[in-house]
Order: structure tokens, then sequence, then C-alpha cells
């Protein structure tokens, strides 16, 4: 008897399962071989399904925002607003604590015993960011470098991560020290030798240029409140992320110098969200959307250290129809073995840090 359409789906279903797996094998195979490390990317898209953020001003009670003060009727601006479990342990703390009272004024709490049973409860930005539980909250962001690296990567919007040099005695001879110092000693920008200790969203600029010297007077003049890294200074490294790009330039002695390879991830990161259907396929896995196959050749210039560039996104976007009739298993093997190639391209400057 002739098998029913139900019959005939499970039949499918479980040939295109079976097909699937087979090229998810040979393409981790071929990988290994060729030394693609997917494991970074499968981290990023699991992290990336979490809500992400960058670095968030530490406020003093998580469960409220300033609206909570608002509401209350204060509209001073000058106080953060708590409740009242958070306010009893910043009071031990010897902090000064308020009660916002009479539809919008600040009372000082003297004592427990004056503190009303119910209501808003405030304490002063300026006090709260000389505590130390501010700073021990920002000074925690070290601890998560990985998620914080990867919200950087995921993040939509134009923004930044300032990389500075490890507080690391094996990592005096490169610190503050220029590029052209690196070379004489044989030594190379290792983002091992970093820690990632700000990120935020990029104000507008006119260019990469500009916002690189917006962010240099920035973090040198006017620090933000939850910045508590040294300034700005030779030696440091300035990722940008700007329409969808990611590139990283190193503080140098004349200007910044823009480096390849540092954000070993990035590259491949750039070329799918030019290429991908959506930002939710953005997983660092070369297996989903139509244009599957022309992320498998910009793989190729992310894993030799190259940039990849909008020419390049545009010619093998073209070329995509063709291209996508190919297996993913053929287009591995008919890439040749490419070079890494070491020489980071230097930039001209035209003010000396």
């Amino acid at each position: 008897m002739a098998p029913n359409s139900k019959e005939r789906l499970e039949t499918i279903n479980k040939t295109a399962g079976e097909l699937i797996s087979d090229i998810d094998r040979h393409f981790a195979e071929i990988c290994k071989e060729r030394g693609i490390n997917l494991s970074v990317g499968k981290q990023a898209s699991a992290l990336e399904q979490q809500e992400q953020a960058l670095d968030k001003y530490p406020m003093p009670d998580e469960a409220l925002n300033l609206s909570a003060l608002e509401q209350a009727g204060y509209l001073g601006g000058d106080m953060l607003p708590l409740t009242k479990e958070r306010a009893a342990e910043l009071f031990e703390k010897d902090l000064a604590v308020y009660a916002i009272v009479d539809g919008g004024q600040a009372e000082r709490m003297q004592d427990f015993e004056s503190f009303p049973l119910d209501g808003i409860f405030a304490v002063s930005r300026e006090e709260w960011e000389d505590s130390r539980d501010f700073d021990s909250l920002v000074q925690d962001r070290i601890n998560h470098q990985e998620e914080r690296e990867a919200a950087f990567l995921a993040h939509t919007g134009d923004c930044f991560a300032i990389y500075q040099l490890k507080d690391n005695e094996s990592l005096r001879d490169i610190r503050f020290e220029s590029t052209e110092w690196l070379k004489y000693i044989g030594r190379t920008v290792d983002r091992g030798n970093y820690d990632l200790v700000y990120t935020a969203s990029l104000p507008d600029a006119d260019s990469i240029n500009a916002s690189l010297d917006g962010l240099w007077k920035r973090f040198n003049n006017n620090h933000p409140a939850d910045y508590h890294s040294p300034s700005m200074s030779v030696s440091d490294i300035v990722a940008i992320k700007r329409d969808g790009l990611v590139s990283c330039h190193y503080v140098d002695s004349f200007g910044f110098t823009e480096l390849t390879g540092f954000l070993s991830d990035s590259p491949l990161k750039n070329a799918e969200m030019s290429v991908e259907d959506d930002y939710g396929m953005i997983d660092g896995i070369i297996n989903n959307g139509e244009k599957q196959l022309i992320v498998v050749e910009l793989e190729q210039q992310a894993c030799s250290s190259k940039t990849v560039s909008f020419l390049a996104i545009k010619d093998m976007t073209r070329q995509g129809e063709d291209s996508k009739r190919k297996s993913v298993v053929g287009q591995l093997k008919e890439q040749p073995r490419q070079e890494y190639n070491k020489t980071a391209s230097k930039r001209g400057a035209e003010r000396e840090r």
C-alpha cells in the first residue's frame, strides 16, 4: 500500500536530518584540520541568547531606577533611589540616607527608629560614587571579560571598548610604549595581555578618526563616573564598532595605529553581520542563511588576519547566487591554505599623545 502524506513527511524529515548531521560532521572535521576554532562562536551564541548590555552605571539599588524618585516627587537630580532594605544597609556603612517625604522633600535619616514604615529612600549621587560599594561594582567588571566582550560584539548600535594592559610585572617593558618599540624588541600586541576596562555607546562623530579623538579627550579630561581605570595612554587599545563593523586601534606615540587580529573573532562576526539574513543568525557558526557560502569565503580572510573590506563583501554578495549551489564541504575544500599575516597596518596621525 502506498505511504500516506504523514509517512512521506516523516521520511523527508528523517532524510533531511541525516543529511544536515552529515554536513555538520564533515564541516567540523575540516575546521579542525584547518585550525578554525568554532567554540568561541558557540559560546558567544549562547551568551547572545541572554539579555546583554554594555557597561551600565552601577546603581546603589538595582531594584529601582531614577523614575522612582520622580514618581515620589523628587526632581533634584542629585539623588539615587533606594528601597528601605538597601537604605538600611548603606546607613550601616555610614552613608547619609534620606527619606523622600511630603511629596518630594529629602529628609536625612538620623537613626533607624526615624525611618518611615514605607516609601522611597535615597542617597546622594556624589556620596555613592565615593563609596567602596560603588568602586567594588566597577572593579568587578574585570571578572566578566568574556561576557562583556560578547555584549560589545553583539551590540546592534555604534559602541566602543577600551582595553588596557594587565597589571603584570612581565608587561613592564611594553607598557606606555609605541608600536615601533614593540617591533624593535620583537613583541606583538596580544589580546591575552589586556583587560577590557570599559564599554559604552559611541558618541556621534563624522568619522572613526573623529571618534578616536573624542574618546582621547574624554578619557583624559572628563572621565565617566564609573570609569576607575587610568587615563587613556600609549599602549591602550580602543575597539570601535561603527555601522556593524569592528576596528581596533592602538594608542600610539603619534595618534592611533589600526590593528588586525586583536579581537580574533571580530572579522568573522563583521562578515556575518554584513551577509547573514538577519542579526538573529549571528552565531559564529557557518551553517545558516542563504548567504552562508559567502561567509565561508570571508572566514578564510578572517582566519588569516586579513581585513574584510566592504568591497570584498560587495563582490562576494554579487557572486552569492552562483556560489550557494556548491556544498559547504566543497567550498571549504576548494579554499587554499593561507599564511597568517602578522604585519599590522599603520595609520597616519596628527597629534602626539
